[in-house]
């Protein structure tokens, strides 16, 4: 069943100009939240799959000291301890893994802007995506000292940069140095914004799908690994707080190699 109110054959649309406004708002608004929640789900679907093998590790290892344990026909406590200390690591790595999952699949909230701190969210999107970073990634992340908090809705920004991120680990993976450095600084020439910044030094986007970067189901990366979504529901989720999402043509000065640079702005609070 669609989210929206189907219009009746029968009716003709509000004559007050106002009111069609609001009506035509109200539906673009809902739009934007169901491309944000299909662009969530695709995520998740993602993660879930690349999570299968670490489920099942801390599980088999349960499992194994579980049976070495009831095969045992003499233990000492020494050893049980040592057993049940071993199997309450594996627990508490299971515990943080469905959380993870949880935390993906169930619906964001409205995209409310409040006052939001960068530096939690930072280190959420890098524990969600810790377990594609473990496999040799290396990501720098240097926020200004200045930078006030931002005036976002922390769900949006958060899903934002899990999408940029992973996107940049797609394209350093299989790189014998892969790297992914994010700065966040307030914006020169317009202190009223912030950007922040995720470079990779992958292979760089090919000037021929530059402009279709951003348009929906549009992927470079395949039908398996690509929905096509996730740079157009960003856009979306920045522009709807008040910033926008870019490629840069040129990556600017970075500490180490740079060649792939997305810019998302956001307003910063005023209130501080």
């Amino acid at each position: 069943m669609s989210e929206f109110n189907e219009p009746d054959p029968g009716c003709e649309p509000p004559a007050d100009p106002a009111q069609r406004v609001a009506q035509l708002t109200a539906d673009n608004d809902r739009l934007r939240e169901l491309l944000a929640a299909a662009g969530r789900l695709a995520e998740f679907g993602r993660f879930a799959a690349q999570q299968i093998h670490e489920l099942r590790q801390p599980l088999f290892a349960i499992k194994g000291l579980s049976q070495l344990l009831l095969e045992k026909s003499q233990v000492d406590l020494d050893e049980v301890l040592d057993f049940a200390r071993h199997i309450a690591d594996q627990s508490e790595r299971l515990t943080t893994l469905v959380s993870d999952l949880r935390q993906l699949s169930v619906p964001a909230p409205r995209l409310t802007k409040r006052r939001t701190e960068l530096g939690p969210i930072l280190l959420r999107v890098t524990a969600l995506l810790e377990y594609r970073l473990r496999k040799g990634t290396t990501m720098r992340t240097h926020v200004a000292p200045d930078l006030p908090p931002l005036a976002t809705a922390p769900h949006g920004l958060e899903q934002i940069l899990i999408n940029l991120i992973a996107n940049a680990l797609d394209a350093v993976a299989g790189l014998p140095s892969p790297l992914i450095q994010v700065r966040a600084q307030r914006v020169t020439e317009d202190p009223r914004l912030a950007e922040i910044e995720v470079a990779d030094n992958g292979a760089g986007v090919a000037k021929a799908v530059r402009g279709k970067l951003f348009e929906s189901f549009f992927s470079t990366k395949g039908e398996e690994q690509g929905t096509g979504l996730g740079l157009a529901v960003s856009r979306e989720i920045a522009r709807s707080m008040g910033g926008d999402l870019t490629l840069l043509e040129q990556p600017g000065s970075w500490p180490e190699a740079a060649v792939t640079v997305f810019r998302l702005t956001v307003p910063v609070s005023q209130e501080f």
